[in-house]
């Protein structure tokens, strides 16, 4: 069962009590169930990060943007998982259930082949006499009326919203006011030097008209208007250089900071790219937007910062729908795409079109640049029980983000199956963590000369630093004109945490106690009267 102990399972009790928190407060936006097993929502931190989870071989993973990596999940998803927990119950690890339930797409095309056109065209009237956008989108996708039948009559012509749409959008922008009289209006969130969300607000506010228009085209089905409608604001809203007046200099770069208004106020209103998708598109539609994207993207009119990012989340969606994905991989190969973003559209299309082998290409191509794809690419070979791929992909995790994956090297390898990345692993976790078990464990992997090395690497860290002072303390205890030279060099003052330090000299004393106490006689005093300065307290007395 996936229960609120799976999710401290998979994260650190900090980290679980900081998703806690943040899904306390309501950080969890846009909470979603796209598919059975899967899940993705917003979550709000210091930006607002895209989360997702779902079902793999009878476990929950978790994927997050966050540019967390240390060991376990986010606190990110943390929060997703409470929401899904509170919203759904612990549906996402649930016992198996009917394929009805299991495979909507199966289930459904198992009911079309029985149901007879009787029933089909009733459930199709009701549902078109109920929403008038899904009608619209029925009437797009049927084919033209013939010449004969056509009315002779032509209608009128609806406005067409990209004509002067740059114009437009320069004129709002750089009209905007935010000298002494808008300040004046927000004196207290000013002084209260929050005038960040203040100056966002206003630009969000400029731009709303523009974002309801394009969600309203969106939401209608016009996919390839969508899509240039977008573009042409994107590189229309970049290229303004100032507002009317910027009295106190709020902006260094006007047009990219409007840019990122540009995507947030898209994104929190209209749900943007998923709102794409959200209507039945026809056959007709979909072909003509891909036909503009891959004439765009082999020769683009304009580029703005964070082109390739900003595009890349609707090739993800896009990539998502089966009628789409199938002529992607021509877009790609006429676009001009760094390794990166080609790699991570190639991975949403091949979860797609369920193409294994063309996962494992494209995941491997992230592995070192993603941590969530190698956590992915790891369960992947372990459950294909492929142990050479698993140990290459390992190792590669491992050198990247060494604290996120030492205790997965340890917990999956023995040091006979990965004799050269267990000890770098136990190395690695002995010394973030000052871990004596593990120090004691890498003891018979290396030769004596390489130990004795490593121990005068963590004294001489210790002394330099004054951390880490109990662990080498420890380490020195049975060379005692090592461990003397050690304690007696230390500023035992400065020591961080302050029991370090006791445990130093308590390994010394219970060895020599001369040396120490003669020590003591002259340091103490000294430390009263401020050496190192040390001030009279709780630490110094003890």
């Amino acid at each position: 069962m996936f229960t609120r102990q799976t999710l401290v399972r998979l994260s650190t009790s900090k980290v679980f009590d900081r998703g806690d928190e943040l899904w306390q407060s309501g950080a969890v936006k846009k909470l979603s169930h796209p598919a059975p097993t899967r899940f993705s929502a917003r979550v709000r931190g210091t930006s607002n990060y895209h989360t997702e989870a779902w079902l793999a071989s009878g476990e929950v993973e978790f994927s997050c943007d966050c540019p967390y990596a240390f060991e376990g999940i986010c606190k990110h998803a943390v929060a997703l998982g409470l929401a899904i927990l509170d919203t759904y119950g612990s549906v996402l690890l649930a016992a198996p259930t009917p394929a009805a339930a299991n495979n909507l797409p199966q289930a459904i095309a198992t009911a079309w082949a029985a149901w007879p056109d009787a029933l089909k065209l009733d459930f199709l009237r009701q549902a078109l006499g109920k929403n008038d956008d899904l009608a619209r989108q029925f009437l797009a996708f049927g084919t033209p009326l013939p010449p004969a039948q056509a009315s002779k009559k032509a209608p009128s012509k609806a406005p067409d919203p990209l004509k002067n749409l740059a114009e437009r959008l320069t004129d709002v922008l750089s009209t905007l006011d935010f000298g002494d009289a808008f300040w004046e209006d927000h004196e207290e969130e000013f002084y209260n030097e929050e005038d960040n969300e203040v100056l966002n607000a206003a630009v969000q506010e400029a731009l709303a008209p523009f974002v309801d228009e394009l969600g309203q085209l969106a939401r209608a089905g016009q996919l390839a208007l969508a899509l240039r409608y977008w573009a042409t604001a994107c590189a229309a809203i970049y290229q303004v250089e100032e507002p009317a007046d910027d009295a106190y200099g709020s902006f260094d770069n006007f047009g990219t900071e409007a840019l990122h208004r540009w995507h947030e106020a898209l994104t929190a209103a209209a749900d943007w790219p998923a709102v794409l998708l959200a209507p039945v598109l026809p056959p007709a539609e979909t072909a003509a937007a891909l036909a503009w994207l891959a004439a765009y993207f082999a020769n683009p009119p304009a580029r703005w910062p964070g082109f390739e990012e900003s595009w890349l989340p609707l090739l993800q969606t896009l990539a998502d729908e089966p009628a789409a994905a199938a002529r992607l991989p021509e877009l790609l190969r006429l676009a001009s795409f760094g390794p990166a973003t080609a790699a991570r559209l190639h991975l949403r299309l091949a979860e797609t079109t369920a193409d294994p082998a063309a996962w494992v290409a494209a995941a491997e191509a992230l592995l070192p640049t993603d941590a969530a794809v190698a956590q992915r690419l790891l369960h992947h070979y372990a459950t294909a029980a492929n142990a050479p791929a698993l140990l290459a992909a390992a190792t590669t995790a491992f050198a990247t983000w060494p604290d996120r994956f030492a205790s997965y090297v340890l917990a999956t390898f023995t040091p006979a199956t990965a004799p050269k990345l267990c000890p770098a692993a136990l190395r690695h976790r002995a010394l973030a963590n000052h871990s004596l078990p593990d120090f004691e464990a890498l003891r018979p992997l290396l030769p004596a000369a390489e130990i004795a090395a490593l121990v005068k690497q963590i004294r001489k860290n210790a002394l330099a630093t004054g951390q880490g002072v109990a662990f080498a303390a420890n380490l020195l205890a049975d060379d005692l004109p090592a461990l003397r030279t050690f304690v007696l060099a230390l500023e035992w003052y400065t020591v961080s945490p302050p029991h370090d330090a006791e445990v130093a000299l308590a390994q010394l004393a219970a060895r020599e106690t001369t040396p120490l106490l003669l020590e003591m006689e002259t340091r103490l005093p000294a430390y009263l009267a401020g050496r190192a300065g040390a001030r009279r307290g709780a630490v110094l007395y003890e």
